[in-house]
């Protein structure tokens, strides 16, 4: 039983090691690509009124709040990986009750869904016509390189969390689903108003859609894909480690046999 201990103090050392290097990934590439992206807006002005209205709503789209969480998720999550990574030789250390809940409710409740749903929105749009979602005036302000960062490697982030922590699917939902509801209301309230104060959606195919049924269909189908993403992080997460256990239990069997 001693050494089936150790084995597993080992794996979680190691799994900790793995989130830290990627927390450092995390923090290095938005905060580079958000300092590159706002030299590009500093050194090539533009007399484009569309991108001079960009530049003053930045802060106000799903994306920028998204990678923003990301970041300071990361550096959250960073030093509690530290704190356990300088505890690891003491038994059964772990984190106190508020510092874990607070991790997981911002990484379940708002990160993981969000992470998942801008990038199935945002590429799924794009895909069929990126005026609705990305008109090419942007293209002066977020390159390529940047837009991938802020669209797409916001899910290689979610995943690495989802395969690097183990954790358990919790018995009530509410909370997350709760918290969830708040950061959806939140953004749509701000959306609405940005509408009311300037007179436009933050996205296009909102501007098309605004005044038609469509439109709420729209908020209706996004707003359920928050949920259909929050849903598949338990069985996802169950899988990938069910999957390690099931190894580890195997790897334990071959190496009695051959003694």
């Amino acid at each position: 039983m001693k050494s089936i201990g150790l084995g597993k103090s080992s794996t979680m050392t190691y799994l900790t090691k793995l989130r830290i290097l990627g927390y450092i990934v995390t923090i290095t590439m938005h905060m580079s690509n958000f300092l590159y992206m706002g030299w590009l807006k500093r050194n090539y002005p533009t007399d484009n009124e569309m991108v001079k209205q960009f530049k003053s709503l930045e802060y106000r789209f799903f994306t920028t709040w998204t990678f923003v969480i990301q970041i300071v998720y990361a550096i959250y999550s960073l030093g509690c990986d530290i704190v356990l990574l300088k505890n690891a030789k003491k038994r059964d250390y772990k984190l106190s009750t508020p510092i874990s809940d607070l991790r997981e409710l911002v990484f379940a409740g708002i990160l993981w869904p969000s992470s998942m749903v801008v990038f199935t929105v945002f590429w799924g749009i794009y895909s069929i016509d990126r005026a609705l979602i990305f008109p090419e005036f942007l293209d002066a302000v977020i390159p390529p390189i940047s837009n991938h960062i802020i669209h797409t490697m916001i899910v290689p982030v979610v995943l690495w969390e989802v395969i690097t922590r183990p954790r358990k699917e919790p018995e009530n939902h509410a909370r997350n689903v709760s918290q969830l509801t708040l950061h959806l209301c939140v953004y749509v309230s701000v959306m609405y108003f940005t509408y009311l104060e300037r007179g436009i959606w933050l996205y296009p195919i909102f501007r098309k859609l605004f005044g038609t049924v469509y439109f709420y269909f729209a908020l209706a189908g996004i707003a359920t894909l928050f949920y259909i993403f929050y849903a598949l992080q338990w069985p996802l997460t169950n899988w990938i480690h069910a999957k390690k256990k099931v190894e580890k239990k195997k790897s334990r069997y071959e190496k009695r046999k051959m003694k």
